[in-house]
């Protein structure tokens, strides 16, 4: 089953977002997220959006220290990304596929469980500030290209997939989600509202992974 990108999360869905932990994996406004879930309280989740039609969630990254408490309710970042499921796949042995569509910044506010395994807050979303200069905007593209070209040396499909028509606020976000790879970085990118600041940032890693890639190649 497939669905479109939809319109802005409603404030009934906000109010009871049911939130999935995960220990490496952040979340962007603007990006696709494709999840295989078959924990029990994961697939229960998935069931549960599906027979309400509310197909919103929210991917929160868990917090340091979460290995020891992972069967229970371990602390999560409370700013997370939140989305609707676009694609769904259920498969014979009882686990889903589903691709979500990030929409939203939020911060989140647990709520306690009642009738079911997962878990839910309430979430508040957290609009964008600020602005980025057009020489902060060609740095990070400038950037992120060079870089894309590094990655084709190795992966010769690979394309750095940021539409000339997103808004800085939105291309920071696609940038990071396609070459940013730390947690704790693209953790620190997600929290950032300032658009000019998140610019920035998305720039420095993507800098650092730049610098990486050409000393790679760098004969000893």
């Amino acid at each position: 089953m497939d669905w479109q990108p939809s319109s802005p999360l409603s404030a009934e869905e906000l109010a009871t977002l049911p939130v999935f932990p995960l220990p490496r994996v952040v979340f962007f406004p603007g990006t696709a997220l494709p999840l295989h879930l078959f924990e029990p309280r994961y697939t229960e989740m998935i069931e549960d959006c599906l027979q309400s039609g509310c197909t919103a969630m929210a991917v929160a990254l868990l917090a340091p220290g979460w290995e020891e408490h992972y069967d229970e309710s371990p602390a999560i970042h409370e700013v997370a990304g939140a989305g609707r499921i676009v694609a769904h796949q259920a498969r014979p042995d009882g686990t889903h596929d589903v691709i979500l569509h990030g929409l939203n910044r939020v911060r989140l506010y647990e709520l306690p469980n009642q009738d079911h395994a997962y878990r839910c807050a309430r979430a508040v979303p957290i609009e964008d500030s600020g602005s980025a200069t057009s020489s902060d905007m060609l740095a990070l593209m400038a950037c992120a290209t060079r870089v894309a070209a590094k990655v084709r040396e190795r992966q010769p499909d690979f394309a750095l997939q940021v539409s000339a028509e997103l808004t800085p606020a939105r291309a920071a976000d696609v940038v990071a989600d396609q070459l940013v790879v730390s947690p704790e970085e693209r953790q620190r990118i997600l929290e950032s509202s300032d658009v000019g600041q998140r610019v920035n940032l998305v720039t420095e890693s993507v800098a650092s992974l730049l610098a990486q890639l050409s000393d790679a190649h760098v004969p000893s």
